[in-house]
C-alpha cells in the first residue's frame, strides 16, 4: 500500500519551534512593578502568583484551559478588590507576559523548515496549550512565524488543552485536511504524540530541549524522532514525497 499523502503539518510551538530564555520570576517581577506604578497593593503580586498555580491545577486537573486573565480577576476577588474592568485585566496580561514575549528565539531550522513546507504547497498550523491566546499570537508575529502559518489555535481560545481530541479537529478543519493527510510535529509526549495518534495523524517527537512532562508518558511511540529542526525537515519532506 502506498504512504498516505501528507498535505499538512500542525506545529506545537513553544519546545518544538521556539524556546524561551526567560522565567516566570522575569514575568512576575514585571507585573509587580506595573502594580506597583499603578498604586495597588504590594500584596497583589503574590496573590496573582497563587491564583496562576491555582489556574494550572485546574488545567491539569479538568482538561478546561483556566487563563491568566481568569487568574488575574481571582487575584482582586481573593484580596476583596473591586473587580477590574477588561482594559485593565488585559493590560496587566501583557505586563506579565512582557519578559517571556521579548525572551523567546527561534530553534535553529525554524524558519528554513517552513520555508521549505510553504515551497511544497504543504499547509501548516500552529496549536499550543498556554494560558494567553494574546502571547501565542505576539511570539509568532516577534519572531517572524506568521506569513508561513494558515492558523494559529491555543488551548486559551479554544477552551480545551491538548490532548483533548476537539482542539487538533478545529485546527484541521481551518486547514481543510482530514487527520489520515496530516502530521502533528511537537516535543510533549502526552499532548502533542498521544493527541495526533489518536486521531490518526502521523506524529514527529523532536527532543532538541529536555521536557520533563515526558517521564511520566514514555509509553507513547511517535512515528518518527528528530533531534533538530534539520532532521524534523528530511523526515517531512520524506512524508509529503511519499516516503
Amino acid at each position: 500500500m502506498s504512504p498516505r499523502p501528507l498535505n499538512a503539518v500542525i506545529f506545537d510551538l513553544g519546545g518544538t519551534l521556539v524556546y524561551p530564555t526567560t522565567t516566570s520570576r522575569d514575568n512576575a517581577a514585571d507585573l509587580g512593578a506595573w502594580l506597583e506604578s499603578r498604586g495597588l497593593r504590594p500584596e497583589l503580586d503574590a496573590a496573582v502568583r497563587d491564583a496562576r498555580e491555582w489556574m494550572w491545577q485546574m488545567t491539569r486537573a479538568t482538561g478546561r484551559q483556566h487563563t491568566t486573565q481568569e487568574a488575574i480577576r481571582r487575584a482582586f476577588e481573593q484580596l476583596r478588590l473591586p473587580a477590574p474592568d477588561q482594559a485593565f485585566v488585559e493590560e496587566a496580561e501583557r505586563a506579565y507576559f512582557g519578559p517571556e514575549l521579548a525572551g523567546y528565539r527561534l530553534f535553529p531550522g525554524a524558519l528554513p523548515l517552513l520555508q521549505r513546507l510553504a515551497a511544497k504547497g504543504t499547509r501548516v498550523g500552529c496549536i499550543s496549550n498556554a494560558s494567553s491566546h494574546w502571547l501565542i499570537e505576539r511570539i509568532v508575529d516577534h519572531l517572524g512565524l506568521t506569513a508561513f502559518l494558515a492558523a494559529v489555535e491555543s488551548s486559551a481560545a479554544y477552551g480545551r488543552v491538548k490532548p483533548d481530541p476537539g482542539i487538533f479537529l478545529a485546527m484541521l478543519n481551518r486547514l481543510g485536511v482530514p487527520p489520515a493527510h496530516a502530521a502533528m510535529v511537537g516535543d510533549t509526549l502526552e499532548a502533542d504524540i498521544a493527541g495526533g495518534r489518536a486521531l490518526g495523524m502521523r506524529t514527529l517527537y523532536v527532543t532538541m530541549a529536555p521536557n520533563p512532562d515526558n517521564v511520566h508518558h514514555r509509553d507513547v511511540v511517535a512515528d518518527a524522532e528528530a533531534d533538530s529542526l534539520a532532521s524534523a525537515e528530511r523526515i517531512l519532506l520524506g512524508w509529503i514525497e511519499g516516503n
